[in-house]
């Protein structure tokens, strides 16, 4: 019976309800668009379209895992994009020289939000939006505002982090796969995924426990910057060119899938796997509604709604399991599940966790 019951919680729509809506999704479109969605085609599209989102998407899970917002991502994609692109056309360094020294412009990124938000205290959700505009600023003058481009960016730098594929799955994917399983282990089965929880639900508790919180969010905002900058040198494979601001695209649809992802798998904590099931149904209703001929504002509004949702749902379970009962001892249960906000230390609202990290 016990078994029977973790069976049913595990696949229980509370537990995986995105799944559930993403196999909706994609009876809709096969009803709607018989010939052209229900095709390899269409999953090839798909996971090479949205896999760099998905990259982009796991570079803020671990900070707002812990607490923080890390709303320079759109910056450092694109800085990181311009840096690649300018080091490849302009100066004969070998691929993987680049490749480390965009990185480095990550963690650049990262330590000045490392300044901003652990060492001045600034709200972090504000901090990271400055380091954004500064970053964007920057890759503006390195770029001189145009589009980096040359035949060293479009040749074997193009193939080797992007066009390299098996069977029509560009290598994209692989980056992708490999990052959330770190993550996801950092997360799940880690002490210091533990801590990392324990500062997103409530730092000064943690600190109190003996936890390092300005290492935890420190820690998280430099896993942020490295995989930021690693989504922009793929962003540059991709397109075989650099533009500045091309990485601000990226800021919303990442903060909307792992957010959506929290509601999945470890309800109310944000996670890799939820996350890139997130990416899949957002990915996946955007792709179906361009299919069906739907216009170019529509997946906007699709990726609004799907957010709106999950976390609408979220919350209405939380205020139901919140609902006092007449047993005091079912009471005392029920309050110590109660889910609350998770706070920065300056107070900014970043997840909803359990009480119990």
């Amino acid at each position: 019976m016990q078994f029977s019951g973790r069976i049913r919680n595990d696949l229980s729509f509370r537990n995986i309800g995105a799944i559930y809506v993403f196999v909706l999704v994609l009876v809709i479109f096969w009803v709607l668009v018989p010939k052209l969605f229900p095709t390899m085609e269409t999953v090839r599209a798909i996971a090479n379209t949205y896999s760099l989102s998905a990259i982009a998407a796991l570079a803020v899970v671990i900070p707002l895992a812990s607490g923080t917002f890390d709303a320079s991502i759109g910056g450092n994609i694109s800085l990181s994009g311009v840096m690649c692109a300018w080091l490849l056309s302009r100066t004969e360094l070998p691929i993987a020289v680049v490749i480390l020294a965009t990185l480095g412009v990550g963690l650049v990124i990262a330590v000045a939000n490392i300044i901003v938000v652990v060492l001045l205290k600034i709200p972090s959700i504000i901090g990271t939006l400055a380091i954004w505009l500064i970053a964007d600023a920057l890759a503006v003058a390195v770029a001189n505002n145009q589009t980096l481009s040359s035949t060293r960016v479009s040749g074997a730098f193009s193939y080797q982090f992007y066009a390299y594929s098996w069977g029509g799955f560009t290598i994209p994917i692989l980056f992708t796969g490999v990052i959330a399983i770190i993550l996801g282990v950092i997360l799940a089965r880690t002490v210091a995924g533990r801590y990392i929880y324990a500062v997103g639900f409530d730092p000064y508790v943690a600190r109190l426990s003996g936890i390092r919180v300005g290492a935890v969010q420190a820690g998280a905002l430099v896993s942020s910057g490295l995989i930021g900058a690693f989504a922009g040198i793929v962003l540059t494979a991709s397109v075989s060119s650099a533009t500045p601001g091309a990485g601000d695209s990226f800021l919303l649809p990442a903060f909307a899938a792992v957010f959506v992802g929290a509601t999945q798998f470890r309800a109310k904590r944000f996670n890799a796997t939820g996350t890139i099931v997130a990416v899949i149904l957002l990915g996946t209703g955007q792709y179906g509604l361009l299919l069906d001929g739907a216009p170019q504002w529509s997946p906007n509004i699709f990726q609004g709604v799907a957010l709106i949702a999950a976390i609408g749902v979220s919350h209405l379970r939380s205020m139901r399991r919140a609902t006092p009962v007449e047993d005091t001892g079912q009471s005392a249960t029920k309050a110590a599940e109660t889910p609350t906000l998770a706070r920065d230390p300056d107070g900014t609202s970043a997840a909803t966790l359990p009480n119990r990290p």
